[in-house]
């Protein structure tokens, strides 16, 4: 079995069955490579707003300084936000290259029961 990047082994024509749900290998490998698309795009947009989070006010009366301390509290509300998705959809990965990694282990399994 050869690894893709990333670490996903490639191998085709395989079903992997989660619940009650059943994947191809490819299906599988496809929903790695878009979650993994997704976190890679949240991670730049988190980046992005970080910016958002630290505005400092140019002038110090109050509607300014309120004004700033509104949009520093929503990027920084925003920034917590986009890690925690980020995690899950790192825990998912995660999950997701396990059961692919799992059907490949009972694939070889059943192949070598059958020769032998």
């Amino acid at each position: 079995m050869k690894a893709r990047p990333g670490g996903v082994p490639a191998y085709r024509g395989h079903s992997v069955r989660m619940s009650d749900i059943e994947l191809s290998v490819d299906g599988l490998r496809g929903m790695i490579d878009r979650h993994s698309a997704l976190r890679d795009d949240l991670t730049d947009t988190g980046q992005g707003i970080q910016a958002l989070a630290r505005i400092a006010s140019p002038m110090n009366d109050p509607a300014t300084t309120a004004y700033i301390t509104a949009a520093c509290e929503t990027g920084r509300r925003h920034n917590e936000s986009v890690s925690r998705i980020e995690e899950e959809l790192r825990t998912r990965i995660a999950e997701l290259k396990a059961s692919l990694d799992q059907s490949a282990r009972t694939e070889q399994d059943n192949v070598q029961r059958m020769a032998g």
